[in-house]
């Protein structure tokens, strides 16, 4: 099956070359990977840019379904029920090594294991683009960004004085969402305001060891809400401010193959933030600023309780607030040269309760207090871009970082590239980039404050050719990760029976391939990642027969189609490939975690829409029409077979 759709990309990338050669549309796509508009085709970065049709094309998904599904991506737990944990995997990077951008701004849970912010907090309908950036990008962005950088960029404002729109969706699961939004310009002032519910039935999360037995669903509910206001105080100078709030509930089980019909997982984030933009004579300097407060509930009722479990009753609480501060100029110094410099300021901390009743009594484990387990980091960034008119472009930037408990580090990142002609780019990348301890890690009971940052050197060698229009290209691009001091939990014998502790080395590469092609009526996108890992050296005795891609596939290809017909109508399918994967889990019986291989899947998908005017579209989607049995995590079940319909409209 694999070496079918393996041929059927290459051949379909060899479409896309043969049509590509030829003058080059003039609407390009502008990006905002340098922190400031430009054109995607003078940047030396690896750059995937999801726009607003494909978003609404996929309406249905959730975000971490889109994500999916783009060349090099892996959302584990995406093909899981509504609102299981979402790690996101960019090039085989580890949980919390790609760092998530609101509109360019970097947001985290602080009380995370991986200080990861939740992507479940987000909801696809209230966003516009999102752009990737693969390889290192500490330089511009700091900590968290190994594997690159996902920027989420929300709703627009509208230019009317107001602007509604919105959209209903109902599938199987007893699934129903509503999104609805009121946007405009009043004079000087531009106002955006969305809400959002979501609520499904679910399925199981823990998935049944035999035929004959019947887990509870697991539900989720969220709501969504989003305030963003602007005034323009004249032609130069304006100012915004936003408010964010999230929130979801969602039903757990009690691990692998084990049911609980009463645990809950409840989640609330609040963002407050705001900033000054001020037109200069070469360029804008830009003040942004977030503040972020996570809390997050673990709770288990006796009510229910799994055979297995050590807790009749357990409480958790996990709170974190985290402050973010910018302060960044771009000019243009010439039009070939643009040069940016910037600093920030990051302060974090976290706390952490819990209690629990089990046949030995009630127990309360050691507190985590938030006066304690607190970070500062500073950070200064600079960044020269030179575009030649022979087609030779450079970027070349560099950033020093102090961390309150680590101390000082740097990194550098140099980014060229040539236009040959009109239709073919060279590109490359060499960088370094780095993740700081979470606070978890640092001060929890498995603690440690003498942790290093993660760090990883990258490389990377592309080609991209480009068509008539921009919609066509075909993309290779080679990549190589160095890791060091990545930081992993190993078991000790003797309480506190584990500590966080750095890994000398590791070592991560591929290849990734992806290429789109529109003609008329008809369009096509497909991509394939190549992912190898080298485990390291402190591992290797433990676990010779487990790469490091725990979870990730070696091969992994995405296929899409779509025919629109009198541009009103148009269907698409997709099909998706995931290779074989290796995963850890925790043997009861042994006491000890256990190897095991978990199998290769394909999943056939395919959507509808259909524009009844120009201001209303109902849209259909279908996920694993097969009805596919597959495991993305061992002991977890995942989507069945998933159908949803709906309205988009406008006003």
């Amino acid at each position: 099956m694999f070496k079918t759709f393996k041929n059927a990309l290459i051949v379909s990338m060899g479409l896309v070359c043969s049509n590509a050669f030829g003058q080059i549309d003039l609407k390009e796509t502008i990006v905002t990977a340098n922190k400031y508009p430009q054109k995607q085709s003078q940047s030396g970065k690896v750059l995937t840019v999801l726009s607003d049709s494909l978003i609404k094309a996929n309406a249905g998904l959730s975000l971490g379904q889109l994500l999916n599904t783009q060349v090099g991506m892996q959302v584990i737990g995406s093909g899981q029920t509504p609102g299981s944990v979402q790690n996101i995997s960019t090039r085989g990077s580890a949980f919390g090594q790609t760092l998530i951008l609101i509109d360019g701004i970097p947001v985290n849970e602080p009380s995370g294991i991986g200080s990861s912010f939740d992507i479940n907090q987000l909801a696809l309908q209230q966003i516009e683009r999102i752009e990737i950036m693969k390889s290192g990008q500490s330089t511009l962005y700091g900590s968290d960004a190994l594997g690159g950088v996902i920027n989420i960029i929300t709703k627009k404002n509208s230019s009317k004085k107001i602007g509604v729109n919105g959209s209903l969706q109902a599938g199987n699961m007893a699934t129903l969402g509503a999104n609805v939004g009121v946007s405009g310009t009043l004079k000087n002032t531009h106002y955006n305001i969305e809400q959002n519910l979501q609520t499904t039935n679910g399925f199981s999360s823990a998935d049944e060891k035999d035929a004959k037995t019947t887990y509870e669903k697991d539900g989720f509910k969220s709501q969504n809400t989003q305030i963003k206001i602007s005034q323009d105080l004249s032609e130069k100078l304006s100012l915004y401010g936003l408010y964010r709030h999230n929130q979801y509930k969602s039903d757990l089980d009690d691990g692998a193959f084990v049911d609980d019909k009463d645990y809950k997982f409840t989640s609330k984030n609040n963002q407050i933030g705001g900033g000054i933009d001020l037109t200069v004579a070469k360029g804008k300097i830009k003040f942004n600023g977030l503040y972020n407060q996570t809390d997050r509930n673990y709770f288990n009722d006796s009510a229910s309780v799994a055979p297995t479990a050590f807790a009749k009753f357990s409480n958790s609480n996990y709170n974190s607030k985290a402050l973010f501060l910018e302060l960044y100029s771009t000019l243009s110094l010439n039009q070939n040269l643009d040069v940016l410099i910037g600093a920030d300021y990051r302060k974090q901390n976290m706390a952490y309760d819990y209690f629990s009743v089990s046949a030995f009594g009630p127990y309360t484990d050691e507190p985590i207090l938030a006066k304690n387990a607190k970070i500062d980091n500073a950070s200064m960034y600079t960044s020269i871009i030179n575009k030649y008119d022979n087609g030779i472009g450079i970027e070349i930037g560099t950033r020093l970082n102090y961390h309150s408990v680590y101390g000082t580090n740097a990194t550098y990142s140099l980014n060229p590239f040539y236009r040959i002609n009109k239709s073919i780019k060279v590109f490359g990348t060499l960088a370094s980039s780095f993740k700081n301890p979470a606070l978890y890690q640092l001060y929890s009971p498995y603690g440690n404050e003498d942790l290093k940052p993660e760090t990883a050197q990258t490389i990377d060698l592309g080609v991209q050719v480009f068509g008539k229009s921009e919609k066509n290209f075909a993309r290779a691009v080679f990549f190589n990760r160095d890791y060091k001091n990545l930081i992993v939990f190993l078991s000790q014998s003797e309480p506190p029976y584990g500590i966080y502790t750095n890994l000398k080395k590791q070592v991560d590469r591929g290849i990734e391939f992806d290429g789109a092609y529109q003609l008329q009526s008809f369009s096509f996108s497909g991509n394939y990642t190549y992912l190898k890992g080298l485990i390291s050296e402190d591992l290797k005795a433990e676990n010779d027969k487990i790469m490091s891609f725990l979870r990730r596939p070696k091969h992994t290809v995405n296929l899409s189609g779509n025919y629109t017909f009198d541009q009103k109508l148009t269907l698409g399918l997709n099909v998706q490939h995931v290779g074989k994967r290796n995963d850890v889990f925790y043997d009861n019986a042994t006491y000890s975690n256990q190897a095991t291989a978990l199998k290769a899947y394909t999943l056939l998908g395919a959507h509808g829409s259909y524009a009844v005017n120009a201001k209303t579209k109902i849209f259909v989607n279908g996920q694993n029409l097969l009805n596919t049995t597959y495991t993305e995590i061992y002991g977890y079940k995942s989507r069945p077979i998933t159908l949803t319909g709906g309205i988009n409209f406008a006003l």
